[in-house]
């Protein structure tokens, strides 16, 4: 098994300039690509990322910061997609050219399921083998074009491969790039972990109004998530777990979940409801809201969250009224339609199959 040495960023975005820090401050060496001009040259200009936060205060070195994506690739080690879920499949289109046959594919996130490989496989990879976490590694946010504000690292990353035959070996050798992998048995499992997904959309819908007025100018999480507003995330939580256990994966509660990360405290895990969670999650407590509703609270989070959560679980059997009645409104208020360009069945690769067959799909890869 070949050492980690050489890291692919593709993403130089919040979570790209973190993980860029990160890597570097431990001894790796990194590759950052980014998409837009805007992005990228300022930190070419700089010649790396000035940091603050968790990992001190200062500024390190990036050899290479590109918006060729080829020269990102070339001799890595392994390639982390650091894009937002919307831009999974345009990067696997990009990437699929230069991807050599050694190379590992890791999203963080990666909670697109079988998206990448689905694509990668239509592009002439056979059998493609890709990994994934189902969160963002870190609590971040750019506070300047050059400089990232890094609050929290995650404390446990659930991880998966697809196929699963591969999950334990990938993370044995990807902990050199993220120690806290947490193997589970497959994509549906971190899929089903993705709980952004249950709490920044209904949390948006349900402040519109006060977003509209002020532009965002209270705490999201702190001040957005009130007890009425709580309740209806839990109401998400439920039917995000009936969907999991038709499909036989056993995942936490929102309020578990956090606490095993280190997002909220204890007395957010007592609670045990969304509301005691973000009165409890100091790394989200500051955290403003969104300046507008065009915003990955509804872009990402609706058609890369609780879509492929409804279709999987119209297809197990399970209810999502709740869910369903997000996406819907939602749609309306962006003109969005967030369920026939999100994540739905057809674009997993898993049109025609019945539960069973998506289950066998996930443990042993597409049927060539």
């Amino acid at each position: 098994m070949k050492e980690i040495n050489k890291v692919a960023l593709l993403g130089a975005g919040n979570g790209g300039c973190a993980a860029a820090v990160d890597l570097t401050l431990r001894g790796l060496e990194v590759r950052l690509y980014g998409r837009s001009p805007e992005t990228v040259e300022p930190l070419q200009k700089r010649g790396g990322i000035e940091y603050e936060g968790i990992f001190g205060e200062g500024f390190v070195k990036v050899p290479t910061i590109t918006r060729s994506m080829e020269e990102a690739m070339l001799g890595a080690d392994v390639v982390v997609v650091m894009a937002p879920a919307h831009a999974h499949e345009n990067i696997a289109t990009q990437l699929a050219p230069h991807l050599a046959d050694n190379q590992v594919v890791l999203a963080a996130p990666g909670h697109t399921l079988t998206l990448i490989p689905n694509t990668l496989r239509r592009l002439g990879h056979r059998n493609p083998v890709t990994c994934g976490t189902s969160t963002l590694p870190y609590i971040c946010r750019k506070v300047a074009p050059d400089r990232v504000k890094v609050s929290r690292a995650s404390a446990k990353l659930i991880f998966s491969s697809f196929p699963a035959l591969h999950t334990e070996e990938l993370a044995a050798r990807l902990r050199k790039v993220f120690p806290p992998l947490f193997p589970v048995p497959t994509v549906l499992d971190a899929l089903f972990r993705y709980t952004n997904a249950i709490h920044h959309p209904p949390a948006l819908l349900c402040n519109v109004g006060r977003i509209e007025a002020t532009g965002g100018d209270y705490c999201h999480y702190f001040e957005g998530i009130t007890p009425s507003v709580g309740g209806l995330i839990d109401t998400l939580d439920r039917e995000r777990l009936a969907a999991a256990a038709a499909f036989g994966c056993q995942v936490p509660k929102l309020a578990d979940y956090f606490f095993e990360m280190g997002y909220t405290g204890p007395g957010g895990k007592e609670g045990g409801t969304a509301y005691a969670t973000f009165q409890n999650s100091e790394p989200n407590r500051w955290i403003k809201a969104p300046a507008s509703i065009d915003h990955r609270f509804f872009n990402e989070d609706i058609p890369f969250g609780l879509v492929p959560f409804s279709e999987l679980g119209r297809l197990g059997g399970a209810r999502t009224e709740a869910i369903d009645a997000v996406i819907t409104l939602a749609s309306a208020l962006r003109g969005q339609p967030y369920r026939e360009k999100g994540l739905n069945l057809a674009r997993m690769g898993f049109a025609g199959m019945d539960a069973a067959q998506v289950r066998r799909t996930v443990r042993e890869g597409f049927v060539t």
